[in-house]
């Protein structure tokens, strides 16, 4: 039980500094293309039209990061009640 719970802690902590830099990315392209639109003189309805598909696009990935981690860690929970030890991919291990 102790290695199925610092497994499952280590993933927590590693999604979450996933979904950090990915906010920190995201919130960068989209300062970043409204100030390359408002410096080229683009109109009010482009500018919002690019804002509105990059949110769009932003979302959607986080909406598919929330997903694939609600799959990973429901597969890795019926493992681990199954009596069987599961590793989290993509995880860094901070708790050994």
């Amino acid at each position: 039980m102790d290695f199925e719970g610092k497994e499952s802690l280590n993933f927590q902590i590693t999604w979450t500094l996933y979904t950090l830099i990915f906010m920190a990315i995201s919130s960068f392209l989209v300062l970043t293309s409204l100030n390359l639109g408002v410096t080229t003189n683009g109109s009010v309805n482009e500018i919002e039209i690019t804002i509105d598909r990059l949110l769009i696009v932003f979302m959607s990935l986080i909406l598919l990061m929330l997903i694939v981690q609600l799959f990973i860690v429901a597969f890795a929970a019926i493992k681990a009640y199954n009596g069987e030890h599961s590793r989290y991919p993509l995880t860094i291990r901070v708790m050994q």
